[in-house]
């Protein structure tokens, strides 16, 4: 056999959160045995939350969230990236807990999405099922595979059949 001194292996990497996140935009109080200061709660569920906080803290360290409903609860930090970190609650949350948090949540702001462009596409003059379904076969074949897609249609009042067609990326 080969030289190698084991086989390859392949990790599979499970997430083993056992509650739903909700995002969030939640500005709340959160302390460690020395210190006090304002952060952001951007998703929480009933096992842990992710804040953003300018406080120094690393993995491994204590720290206590002060959430609606119910006050201080304690938690403990598993993973920080910048100034974002995945923090584990000690005792699991309520359900009625992340609802509070989220009733009191500010609501997210969408990001602007580019604009979406409708574009009409004449089928034919009172065509028949056969027509149609031969136009539409057509469209996914042509305009369909390079990122087009059918909304729908519409008629004009002489009979004639527009497609409604958008770009996706």
């Amino acid at each position: 056999m080969g030289g190698f001194a084991r086989p390859l292996l392949a990790e599979i990497h499970q997430d083993s959160r056992r509650a739903e996140r909700r995002t969030l935009s939640l500005s709340t109080q959160v302390s460690s045995y020395e210190d006090s200061t304002k952060a952001l709660i951007h998703d929480l569920s009933e096992n842990g939350l992710m804040i953003e906080t300018s406080a120094e803290l690393k993995p491994g360290d204590s720290l206590f969230v002060d959430l609606p409903f119910v006050g201080t609860i304690e938690a403990r930090i598993v993973w920080q990236k910048d100034s974002s970190y995945g923090c584990e609650f000690i005792e699991p949350v309520s359900q009625a807990t992340v609802s509070a948090a989220l009733l009191r949540s500010t609501p997210e702001i969408p990001q602007s999405r580019p604009e979406t462009v409708i574009e009409e596409l004449k089928v034919g003059v009172k065509p028949t099922l056969e027509e149609m379904t031969s136009w539409e076969v057509e469209f996914e074949r042509t305009k369909g595979a390079t990122g087009y897609q059918l909304i729908g249609f519409r008629q004009t009042q002489d009979g004639t059949i527009i497609a409604m067609v958008t770009k996706t990326n």
